[in-house]
């Protein structure tokens, strides 16, 4: 029996089967690994929303990450652990059903924020594939994150329950995700088992059976192989801020994406560019993208004390402006927009004419991606990245 057809005839009693060979702290430490919650935690507002749980059957991670907020595309090849995930969540509006292999994940390149995989790989013909799609669909900066079995000698679990591995080698694990492309690999010992001997009932003669689980997480980066910031990337990552459900502002996007990009993580960022957005904050100052790149930049290349020099700075911002000067119309939220956010008829033309869509998210966009591009180009932070 493979274990499609197993999962098939399991389906409407997985529920009760599952809780007997993993416990709920899986799906917390999954969860924290991932960094969810992590922006609130810090003051700061969250964007990230976007997970793809793997494998979901009746939707045990499904369920936690709707409980902290996230919109869920569960993907399983059981047509009928669908239908149990549809009675289930259908309601909440904030789950997409997807029937797929792991090998071949219907979602587009780059589509969410997160994935994760729960005791899933075991039954995957070719896991290191399945992890180098996990790879594709998760965004820039976003994380995978895999719980799974150690490599064990009980046999049942192959005959019994179709498994099609008997667990992995956690430096096998490691290594794929490094050839996928992912930073900061990294597979521990969750400090959970499956099919203890509390689980007597599912697992019959061989309750006695201990199988250590790992949890495998890494990160999706923001650079290119050479250690220097992809600008496109950080271009759509600042975009997807700009326009998330709970969306930053312009500033906030620009200088959130570019310090993602230089792995620089503050709870001052992106707080300290909210009074630069809607230029400067509805006075018709300069566009909100201006000020969010010049932030940037200082970050990168600003002075730590005063016996430093002004002029990397100095001149990084002098390029971006001229470069500002020579793509967009104007400078200024008001030139660029034709609405002026202080006033309720300006707010009212922002909106009506839809500056946001036509204007705002383009420069953005491009105005992140320079900035990413400028630093990528800069002698030395070039020299910087080379020597780590």
């Amino acid at each position: 029996m493979s274990s499609q057809e197993y999962f098939a005839q399991v389906a409407g009693d997985w529920d009760r089967l599952r809780a007997g060979f993993f416990p709920e702290a899986v799906r917390v430490r999954a969860l924290e690994l991932a960094g969810i919650g992590a922006e609130a935690a810090h003051g700061r507002q969250p964007v990230v929303r976007t997970a793809a749980d793997l494998g979901a059957g009746t939707g045990f991670l499904t369920e936690a990450l709707l409980g902290a907020g996230l919109s869920v595309v569960a993907i399983d090849q059981s047509p009928q652990m669908l239908a149990e995930l549809r009675a289930k969540f259908s309601a909440s509006g904030r789950v997409t059903l997807l029937e797929g292999k792991a090998e071949a994940l219907p979602l587009p390149d780059a589509s969410v924020d997160y994935v994760f995989s729960n005791m899933f790989l075991h039954h995957v013909d070719d896991p290191a594939r399945a992890i180098a799609e996990m790879a594709r669909v998760v965004r820039p900066g976003g994380r995978v994150v895999i719980t799974d079995l150690d490599s064990h000698t009980f046999d049942f679990l192959l005959t019994e329950h179709h498994d099609r591995w008997p667990g992995f080698a956690r430096a096998d694990v490691e290594a794929w995700l490094r050839a996928a492309g992912l930073a900061e690999a990294k597979v521990d010992c969750l400090g959970e088992n499956c099919c203890a001997s509390s689980c007597a009932d599912p697992c019959g003669e061989n309750s006695q059976a201990q199988v250590s689980i790992f949890v495998a997480h890494a990160r999706r980066p923001l650079v290119r192989a050479s250690g220097l910031a992809d600008p496109s990337a950080v271009g759509a990552r600042a975009r997807s801020f700009f326009a998330d459900a709970a969306p930053l502002l312009c500033a906030e996007s620009v200088l959130l994406a570019v310090s993602e990009a230089l792995g620089v993580s503050s709870p001052l960022i992106p707080r300290l560019a909210t009074g630069f957005c809607s230029g400067l904050a509805r006075t018709s100052g300069p566009c909100g993208a201006l000020s969010g790149g010049v932030m940037a930049l200082g970050l990168a290349l600003g002075r730590g004390s005063g016996r430093e020099s002004l002029d990397p700075a100095y001149a990084a911002v002098q390029e971006y402006l001229e470069y500002f000067r020579a793509t967009f119309p104007a400078e200024d939220c008001l030139g660029l927009t034709g609405c002026d956010l202080g006033t309720p008829e300006g707010q009212r033309c922002f909106r009506d004419t839809e500056a946001k869509q036509r204007v705002c998210l383009p420069v953005v966009e491009a105005a992140a991606a320079q900035v990413a591009r400028m630093l990528a180009e800069h002698p030395a932070l070039a020299e910087t990245h080379r020597s780590s």
